[in-house]
C-alpha cells in the first residue's frame, strides 16, 4: 500500500509536490516496495518517512505508525526518524499505538528499527509487533508477584522440594533458625531426628495431606515438631517432581503434657478468631470482630486496635470493653522496636500488654489489651495467642490503610490534589440535596459555581513542554485553593478545566470574586506559549438559590455554558449565567 505524500495546507505549490513525488520514486523503487518487492514480503510493519515525519509509503501493518507519525504525536518516534536522515540508525522499543481493530481501539506495541535510506533523503522504519509478547511478559510478572506477596504475609514456613528432596524455595525469612539462602538446595531429609522416616517425611510426600507432625533439629541442634501441610507435585505425566508445603512449629504443645488441655484450648480459640476474621471482607469489620472475641476469651478489662502512622499512635480503629490508659499505651509504646514486639506493664489498676503489629516486617499497629487490678497477669499462653493474632492484625491495619488510600486515590486529581470530577460533583450533591431538605430561617445559603477554564494552555505545551504545563497546572490550583475557605469546595475536573463552589455569594459577591479571580490570573502569564497567546481565565458563574429546588444538573450546566459564553467573547472575561427560571426549565 503506498501513501502519497503528505501536503503542509492547502497552499502548498506545485514544485513542493513535485519533490516530495520524486523522493518517493527515488526512495521507494518497485523492486523493493512493489506489490510483490522485496520489503512488502517483510512479516512486519515497513514505512518510510521523509523530513517532517512526512510518510512517502507504508504497509497495511505500519497504518498505525503512520498514523501516529503523520500527527507529530511521538517525539521520540519524530527524533530517530530525524537521526536516521542524518545517518544514524536508531531504535524504539516499545513504541504504543492505539490501531482500529473490528470498529474498536485497541493498544498496539511494536520494537522498530529505524535505518538511513535512500542517501540521506528518508528513513526506512522496520517494526515488529510485540504486543502478544508484551502483554505475557506482563502477566507473568504479575503472577510472579501476586505468589511472592502471598508467602511474604504468610505466618508460615512455606517451602518446596525438587524431585531430588532437596529444598528449592524458603520462605524469604528462612525457617528454623537458618537463612533461606542455607536450606535452597540442601537435602530436606538433613533435618530429619530420624533419617530412616526420610522417604514418608512431608518433604517427599506423593499424597497430599493436612496438619501431619514431624520431629526436625534446628540451626541450634535443638529438637523442634513441625505441623505440616502438603501438596505432591507431579508432571503431566504422572512422574512425582517434588512438594510444596507449609509448617508451624508446635513444639511446646508436645513438650509441654501439663498445659495440654489448656493449649489445645487456646489453639480451637485461635482458630475460630481467625476463621471469624477471614470470613469478614472489610479489614474495618475484621478489626473489630478481633477485638470483640478476645475481650471474653482471655478474660480481658479491655483491647484496642491501633495503626502507627509515621511512628505515632493513632485513635483507635476497633476497641472493646474499657479503653486502655493512654498515659500507660504511650509510655509502652516508646520501647518497642522491631527487635522488641512486646511489652508489659503492672500497676495498682492492673495489668497492660501492648503488641506490636507488623507487615513485612515493619512495625504498623499496636494491639493493646489489659485486665484491672485483682486478675490474674499475663502467662506464657496469653503472649501466644496474641503473637499468632498479630500477625492477622497487621495484615487488617495494612488492607484499611491501603483501602483508604485507594478511597482517597479515586476522588482526588493525582496532579494538582484537589477534588476531581467525580468527588466533586458527589460533594455538590449532597449540598443541593441538603439545601433542599434544609428547614427554618437561615438554613438554606446561596452559593457560587464557578467553572474556570484556562486560555491558550494548548500553546504552553506546544511551546514549553508538559512539565511546565504540569507546573502552570499546579500554579493554578495554588491559586483556588488560596481564594477557598472552610466549606468551600475546589476541583480539576480534567484536562485545563477547574471548578469552584464558594458558599453565602450571591450574584454581587461572586462577581466580585470572579474579578479578583481574573486579576489573580495575570500571575500565569509567565507560563504563556507567547505574547499574543496569554494564559489566563475564562469564568463561567451560576449562583446556586436553594429555595428554588434547582437540580445539580441544571447547576452545573448553567455555569458550564456561561464559561463558554465567556469563551466565545474573546477569553480572559467572566460571565455571568442567568438566574434559574423553574417554568422556563420545565419547557
Amino acid at each position: 500500500m503506498a501513501r502519497s505524500p503528505a501536503k503542509s495546507g492547502p497552499t502548498q505549490d506545485a514544485g513542493l509536490q513535485g519533490s516530495y513525488q520524486q523522493i518517493l520514486e527515488d526512495a521507494a523503487p518497485p523492486a523493493l516496495f512493489g506489490a510483490h518487492g522485496a520489503l512488502e514480503l517483510y512479516p512486519g510493519a515497513v514505512l518510510l518517512a521523509g523530513h517532517n515525519g512526512i510518510v512517502l509509503h507504508a504497509n497495511e501493518l505500519a497504518t498505525p505508525i503512520a498514523t501516529l507519525l503523520t500527527a507529530g504525536g511521538h517525539e521520540e518516534l519524530r527524533e530517530a526518524v530525524r537521526a536516521a536522515i542524518l545517518g544514524t540508525a536508531a531504535q524504539v522499543n516499545p513504541l504504543v499505538v492505539t490501531a482500529i481493530e473490528g470498529g474498536r481501539s485497541v493498544e498496539r506495541a511494536f520494537d522498530v528499527t529505524v535505518l538511513p535510506w535512500s542517501e540521506g533523503t528518508a528513513a526506512l522504519l522496520l517494526g515488529r509487533d510485540v504486543t502478544l509478547e508484551r502483554s505475557l511478559r506482563s502477566a507473568l510478572v504479575e503472577s510472579r508477584q501476586r505468589y511472592k506477596d502471598l508467602v511474604e504475609i504468610s505466618n508460615d514456613f512455606a517451602w518446596e522440594t525438587d524431585a531430588e528432596g532437596r529444598f528449592a524455595f524458603v520462605s524469604p525469612r528462612g525457617a528454623l533458625g537458618y537463612q533461606a539462602s542455607e536450606l535452597v538446595g540442601r537435602p530436606a531429609s538433613d533435618l530429619l531426628l530420624d533419617g530412616k522416616l526420610a522417604d514418608r517425611s512431608p518433604f517427599t510426600a506423593k499424597e497430599p495431606f493436612d496438619e501431619a507432625e514431624i520431629w526436625v533439629r534446628d540451626a541450634a541442634g535443638e529438637s523442634l515438631c513441625l505441623l505440616s501441610t502438603v501438596l505432591p507435585l507431579t508432571a503431566d505425566g504422572g512422574a512425582w517432581l517434588g512438594a510444596r508445603g507449609v509448617c508451624r512449629d508446635i513444639t511446646e504443645l508436645r513438650c509441654h503434657e501439663a498445659e495440654l488441655a489448656e493449649a489445645q484450648n487456646r489453639e480451637r480459640l485461635f482458630s475460630y478468631i481467625v476463621n471469624m476474621v477471614r470470613r469478614e471482607l472489610e479489614p474495618q469489620r475484621m478489626l473489630t470482630a478481633t477485638a470483640e472475641a478476645l475481650l471474653p476469651a482471655l478474660a480481658l478489662t479491655g483491647i484496642s486496635i491501633h495503626a502507627l502512622i509515621e511512628g505515632e499512635i493513632g485513635q483507635p480503629l476497633a476497641q472493646a470493653g474499657q479503653a486502655v490508659d493512654s498515659h500507660d499505651l504511650s509510655a509502652l509504646s516508646e520501647v518497642l522496636t522491631p527487635e522488641k514486639l512486646t511489652a508489659e506493664l503492672e500497676r495498682n489498676s492492673g495489668a497492660v500488654l501492648i503488641r506490636a503489629t507488623q507487615f513485612r516486617d515493619e512495625m504498623n499497629g499496636l494491639l493493646c489489651v489489659w485486665r484491672a487490678s485483682g486478675g490474674r497477669g499475663w502467662n506464657q499462653e496469653d503472649r501466644s495467642l496474641l503473637n499468632n493474632i498479630s500477625g492477622q492484625v497487621g495484615l487488617a491495619i495494612e488492607q484499611l490503610a491501603r483501602q483508604t488510600e485507594m478511597e482517597v486515590l479515586s476522588m482526588t486529581d493525582p496532579l494538582t490534589g484537589l477534588d476531581n470530577r467525580r468527588s466533586f460533583t458527589a460533594k455538590l450533591e449532597k449540598r443541593v440535596a441538603a439545601d433542599s431538605d434544609a428547614k427554618g430561617p437561615g438554613a438554606l445559603i446561596p452559593g457560587a459555581l464557578i467553572y474556570v477554564d484556562l486560555d491558550n494552555f494548548k500553546q504552553v505545551n506546544d511551546t514549553h513542554g508538559h512539565q511546565t504545563g504540569d507546573e502552570a497546572l499546579l500554579d493554578v490550583a495554588a491559586l483556588l485553593k488560596e481564594q477557598s475557605r472552610s466549606g468551600d469546595l475546589a476541583a480539576r475536573l480534567g484536562g485545563d478545566e477547574f471548578a469552584l463552589f464558594l458558599e453565602g455569594m450571591d450574584h454581587a459577591k461572586a462577581e466580585r470574586k470572579g474579578e479578583q479571580l481574573l486579576k489573580l490570573a495575570e500571575r500565569l502569564r509567565g507560563y504563556s506559549g507567547d505574547a499574543d497567546h496569554p494564559l489566563g481565565f475564562s469564568l463561567g458563574i451560576a449562583i446556586h438559590e436553594p429555595r428554588k429546588g434547582e437540580s445539580l444538573e441544571s447547576l452545573l450546566r448553567r455555569a458550564d455554558e456561561a464559561m463558554y459564553g465567556a469563551k466565545r467573547s474573546g477569553k480572559n472575561a467572566l460571565r455571568l449565567a442567568a438566574a434559574y427560571d423553574r417554568r422556563k426549565a420545565a419547557d
